[in-house]
């Protein structure tokens, strides 16, 4: 009697960053608050934070987003940090309660490609230093 054995190699996958996870500007609060960006790009603002829709913009303003390539029809999951921490200088501000478009059970397009968009909600603190705050964050995307 003899068995048989198999092993598939699939493609292995890709992510590229396109756009930075961007808050725009905002003026500082005199009382703590958060804004929200979906990832739709929808802004709301709680506490002392103006929601930044009001200023004109001079700098991109929206979810961070990603070229995600993988097997055709091939599920597969994306995972988010909890808190991620951006810095100017000494001063810090906290992204928390990522989120993202994927939703369990998607799976690549014919094509191989999903486009993912990320956002977060940016915690300001009273009287936040003004500057431009900046940090990393690591998504990961795997095969079910």
């Amino acid at each position: 009697m003899s068995g048989s054995a198999q092993a598939t190699i699939l493609t292995p996958l890709t992510i590229a960053p396109i756009d930075a996870l961007s808050f725009g500007q905002l003026t500082r609060p005199t009382a703590a608050g958060t804004v929200v960006l979906a990832p739709s790009g929808a802004i709301t603002t709680t506490g002392g934070v103006v929601t930044s829709t009001a200023i004109v913009q001079t700098i991109r303003r929206g979810p961070g987003t990603f070229a995600v390539v993988g097997e055709a029809a091939r599920a597969f999951s994306v995972d988010l940090p909890t808190v991620v921490i951006l810095r100017q200088g000494t001063r810090n501000m906290r992204l928390s309660a990522f989120r993202s478009n994927w939703t369990p059970g998607a799976v690549f397009s014919a094509q191989r490609s999903f486009a993912l968009s990320v956002g977060a909600t940016l915690n300001v603190g009273a009287n936040q230093r003004t500057g431009t705050y900046t940090g990393t964050y690591a998504v990961t995307v795997t095969y079910q």
